[in-house]
């Protein structure tokens, strides 16, 4: 977890906590994004769904109706953070911690 300040306007400031994320594609999600990988820092509290809506930002109009339905992920999609033991899936709500690792790849 990071810290960030940043000034709103004269003499005021904020801080933000932030995290960092680790994204990345296979398969045909990369195919449809166009991007493989990913760095991001996201606010604390930030979910799945949040961070595909950075990556888009990032990266342009592919990546959201790549992976996302609206405002959650499409139902081919399937999301996976790494753990200790190996790739755990988790959902478009799942709010993500620092240093998570997520995969996007479609489902068989």
């Amino acid at each position: 977890m990071s810290t960030r300040v940043g000034g709103m306007d004269a003499g005021a400031t904020t801080t933000e906590t932030t995290v960092g994320v680790g994204i990345e594609l296979t398969g045909l999600s990369l195919v449809r994004a166009g991007v493989s990988r990913a760095q991001m820092a996201l606010p604390e509290g930030a979910t799945v769904v949040d961070a595909v809506d950075r990556l888009a930002d990032k990266h342009g109009d592919p990546v959201r109706p790549a992976l996302l339905s609206g405002s959650r992920l499409r139902q081919d999609t399937v999301a996976l953070r790494r753990t200790r033991e190996g790739w755990e899936r988790v959902p478009g709500s799942e709010e993500l911690a620092h240093g998570d690792r997520i995969r996007f790849q479609v489902s068989n």
